[in-house]
């Protein structure tokens, strides 16, 4: 191994070295690998970060003894991800605005269940112990075929018993749903084995740039198919340092196969019965109570399972709106703004929260503006034109969402 990579090692190890002086390191151990509310949380980091490297191929390998991850990356680790992956704090992605996860804080949720994680990744083979020490010694290079990056995790954690381990990782992975995949670019399948003959897997399929299909089959169960209607695009804010930013959001809206006056297969636009918000991958906490999925870098929580209060989170807020306005006009233009659409859009009953108003704010007053109301005739018009002095022009079906 380099010089290099040695000179950190020593800078490591002093750094453990003066926190156990001060009587730092158990408690920082106990602060960093319970910051997250779901134990098996570290799932999720591993999927965000071999996502930024490109990857389009991920697998978990669960067994009663540990878990191995790999992934096919182009990016392999550099002597920058290994400073990065062993600091606090720290991340060789932080000026990187499409990288979605940061070495750092999140990796450290691993330690929950080991103490001595490896790394593989192109020339670079490693253990990490107490926390942030890489270590040469006595690991032993793998095989690595199709994958060019692999992190072992043994289960050899002193408070964590292998036992409840295997079992909590083993829901975490029989969790992931098939919004998982949904605003990823590059990732496209995600495997699981929980045993010899206990395969798990997520895959996308891309029908065109706006249609995907999520292919789910968990262990002991059927295979499905969920469709969806996804639109995105770019957008620039002001961050939170005062710095612009670009960023990527999406909605994704549900997809149904029915059967139109031809007897001919079709798509229709279906409500969800809970919206759910992604900050790239699901945010458990978050609620919008919008009938559709909607995806934005948020500043979020540590566990970025809820969004936090912030002018930049506003602004995305706000482009959102924008994307569902262009993304209806673009379903009224496919012949799929129906009456039975609307009943995707927000309407009185919908509690929405303060931060998501705007979002139905703005649908109302597109309908007025735009001839997006659908009429009996089958055409669209702006519902302000249906509407006549005393009474309601009969073209007009119904405005669900006002």
């Amino acid at each position: 191994m380099n010089t290099d990579f040695e000179l950190l090692k020593i800078m490591r190890k002093d750094w453990v070295e003066v926190s156990r002086k001060n009587g730092f390191q158990d408690g920082l151990k106990r602060l960093l690998t319970q910051l997250y509310p779901d134990n098996a949380h570290f799932i999720y980091e591993l999927l965000q970060n071999a996502e930024d490297t490109q990857a389009t191929k991920v697998r978990f390998t669960l067994s009663s003894q540990g878990l191995d991850f790999e992934h096919n990356g182009t990016r392999q680790f550099s002597l920058k991800d290994v400073d990065s992956i062993t600091s606090i704090g720290v991340s060789s992605k932080l000026d990187d605005h499409t990288s979605i996860g940061k070495f750092g804080v999140g990796f450290k949720a691993v330690f929950a269940y080991t103490i001595t994680p490896e790394v593989h990744s192109g020339d670079f083979h490693f253990r990490i112990h107490d926390l942030v020490v890489p270590e040469t010694n006595g690991v032993t290079k793998p095989i690595l075929t199709d994958s060019k990056t692999l992190f072992i995790f043994p289960f050899d954690h002193s408070t964590k018993p292998a036992k409840i381990a295997t079992e909590e990782i083993r829901r975490g992975l029989h969790a992931l749903g098939d919004n998982t995949l949904l605003f990823l670019d590059h990732i496209h399948s995600i495997e699981y084995q929980l045993s010899q003959n206990s395969l798990g897997f997520l895959r996308r399929i891309d029908h065109d740039a706006d249609h995907i299909e999520i292919v789910a089959h968990h262990p002991g169960g059927n295979s499905n198919s969920t469709h969806w209607l996804r639109y995105q695009k770019n957008v620039d804010v002001i961050d939170e340092d005062g710095k612009p930013k670009s960023c990527r959001i999406a909605i994704a809206y549900s997809l149904m196969e029915v059967e139109n006056a031809t007897n001919q297969p079709t798509w229709k636009i279906v409500p969800l019965n809970r919206g759910q918000v992604s900050i790239y991958f699901p945010a458990a906490k978050e609620k919008s109570d919008l009938r559709f999925h909607i995806h934005a870098p948020f500043a979020s929580t540590v566990a970025r399972d809820s969004v936090r209060n912030s002018p930049a989170n506003n602004q995305l807020r706000d482009h959102i709106a924008e994307l569902v306005i262009q993304s209806i006009i673009s379903i009224r233009d496919q012949g799929m703004l129906t009456v039975d659409f609307l009943a995707v859009l927000p309407n009185n009953s919908d509690q929405l929260t303060p931060f998501y108003q705007p979002i139905r704010k703005n649908i109302i007053q597109a309908f007025q503006k735009i001839a997006l109301t659908p009429t009996r005739s089958g055409s669209h018009a702006p519902s302000e034109l249906l509407y006549r002095k005393r009474s309601i022009n009969p073209n007009l079906f119904r405005i669900s969402f006002q």
